[in-house]
């Protein structure tokens, strides 16, 4: 019996900043959601679109509902605007994928 491998398809992903407050100040997210997803959704996501062939089962977080995949976390104190070289990606994240998401916005992982 032969295997057969199935590529996955790129698709289009909106990478958005997920900013919220915290008990010791403000803390932020990359987070991407399909645009599908987003299109269908009541909740409005603001954000750099970019194409990605990700596998399912990425999505284990929500917001608003919706399916999203959480990729990296701010580290730095005060508004993750503020501190663009202090992202850590997430456990079970696969670095090039946050690199990927990161991009658009500028902001740049630490060194593990």
């Amino acid at each position: 019996m032969q295997v057969l491998k199935r590529s996955i398809k790129p698709e289009t992903y909106i990478s958005f900043l997920h900013i919220y407050p915290t008990t010791w100040g403000t803390a932020g997210d990359i987070c991407l959601v399909r645009e599908s997803v987003a299109k269908s959704s009541t909740a409005k996501f603001v954000g750099r679109k970019i194409r990605l062939a990700l596998p399912k089962g990425l999505e284990r977080h929500r917001i608003a509902n919706c399916p999203i995949i959480k990729v990296a976390g701010n580290i730095g104190d005060g508004h993750p605007k503020e501190h663009p070289l202090e992202w850590e990606a997430y456990e079970g994240v696969d670095p090039e994928l946050a690199v990927a998401a990161l991009k658009p916005w500028g902001f740049k992982l630490i060194e593990p």
